[in-house]
């Protein structure tokens, strides 16, 4: 069964692989969960993911408005769906604008457009286009008729076609022969993982031992002066003080190192699978949800464990780490009112970090114990796994029921 509340709680928080996902349920059904059939939700939850930037959101939507398989076809729309696509270099869209062109469908029909646009898809690689760029030279449909070009054309087309197969079935050897193979499914499982409300103290040691394909990598000391601790999207939530929430157990006051387990995967690629803030040297028996703190009713009561992230990073940070960054991003704003934090700043740092250390991260950079430059003041930030999602944070007790760390896991390593 699928766990249809988280994964629909990721859709809400624009998270495209949920999205595409959710759409492609609604599109087909679902038997396992008895989810029938329902266009317009699967055409809510693509236009959700084209609005991200999908390039298979675009494809699916433009061939639901084309094909007049869902639907009386309404060629303007699927076009301009396919549109988006081809302006990312798409090539089975600029193959569907050149069909479109060529037989008028949606569009007046114009062969020669058609046959640009084939043309175009033929140039980025795709077999499809290249055969069909040969049958045009032969025939003479849109261009001047040139065997040689036909002959071209169709001897390209073959070789892509044997390489495109060569390549397919070398990747379906180097995965397991089932659907649990791909990323999507992988992506479906791993949502399930991230829900659960507890972590098996066994697999949680062996995410942060050198185990595997995982390789262990501390980020630094990171101080903590009021021991109130706060877990956050630091590009995203923790800019705003409404968004984010004081962790309800507190840790005693100073510097703990942030330690990352990272793994690379020839599914994901380079990811970091968990964070660790170690507050003491005792091993964890066992973990707890660590819940935040909200205000209502004039009282402070416990709430749910966890951060939602919607820019792909993570962080821990202080009270008063926090209350600073904020300061920060304001003086910030007053002097860039136009500017992207990100973009016109932070990214120079994280690609620093990269230039520093790039075994452990992705070019661009995804790890940073930032220091502010108002008071010296830290946040250890740090990418979030798979991405977008929300994650549930846990408090590791010793054998004395004391703190010693606290911990994210952000993917089961196991399924990548």
């Amino acid at each position: 069964m699928l766990d249809f509340k988280r994964l629909q709680r990721d859709a809400d928080q624009g998270v495209l692989p949920a999205l595409i996902f959710l759409g492609d349920i609604y599109l087909n059904g679902y038997e396992e969960d008895n989810i029938e059939p329902d266009l317009q939700q699967a055409i809510k939850y693509y236009t959700k993911a084209v609005e991200g930037g999908s390039e298979d959101a675009m494809l699916n939507l433009g061939y639901i408005y084309c094909s007049n398989k869902y639907m009386e076809p309404d060629y303007t729309t699927g076009i301009a769906y396919y549109e988006q696509a081809a302006a990312l270099g798409n090539t089975t869209a600029l193959g569907n604008i050149g069909m479109c062109y060529c037989n008028g469908y949606g569009v007046e029909k114009d062969e020669k457009k058609g046959f640009t646009y084939f043309m175009k898809a033929a140039e980025g690689g795709h077999p499809m286009a290249m055969n069909q760029i040969s049958d045009m030279y032969r025939e003479g449909i849109g261009v001047e008729p040139d065997a040689k070009q036909a002959a071209y054309w169709y001897q390209r087309a073959q070789e892509q076609k044997e390489l495109d197969e060569k390549n397919e079935k070398e990747q379906s050897e180097n995965n397991s022969q089932n659907t649990e193979s791909s990323f999507q499914t992988r992506f479906e499982q791993n949502l399930k993982f991230i829900s659960k409300d507890s972590m098996d103290t066994t697999f949680a040691r062996q995410i942060f031992d050198e185990n595997g394909n995982l390789r262990q990598f501390t980020l630094g000391e990171c101080m903590f002066p009021t021991g109130k601790l706060l877990t956050a999207d630091p590009l995203y939530y923790l800019r705003d003080p409404k968004s984010v929430c004081i962790k309800e157990k507190t840790i005693a006051p100073g510097s703990y190192p942030v330690q990352l387990s990272i793994m690379d995967s020839d599914i994901a690629g380079l990811r970091i699978v968990g964070a660790r803030l170690k507050v003491s040297t005792e091993d964890a028996e066992k973990y707890v949800l660590a819940n935040g703190l909200v205000e209502k009713d004039g009282k402070m009561k416990s709430t749910f464990a966890g951060f939602p992230v919607e820019c792909g990073m993570a962080c821990f940070c202080d009270e008063q780490a926090a209350q600073s960054y904020w300061k920060f991003l304001s003086d910030w704003y007053n002097k860039h009112q136009d500017g992207n934090i990100y973009t016109d700043y932070f990214a120079e740092l994280f690609a620093q970090s990269y230039k520093n250390q790039p075994d452990y991260q992705r070019e661009g950079g995804d790890l940073l114990l930032w220091t502010n430059p108002l008071d010296n003041s830290q946040i250890a930030m740090f990418a979030s796994g798979l991405g977008d999602g929300y994650y549930t944070d846990y408090w590791g007790l010793d054998a004395a029921g004391e703190i010693c760390e606290l911990i994210v896991i952000f993917l089961n390593p196991e399924l990548f």
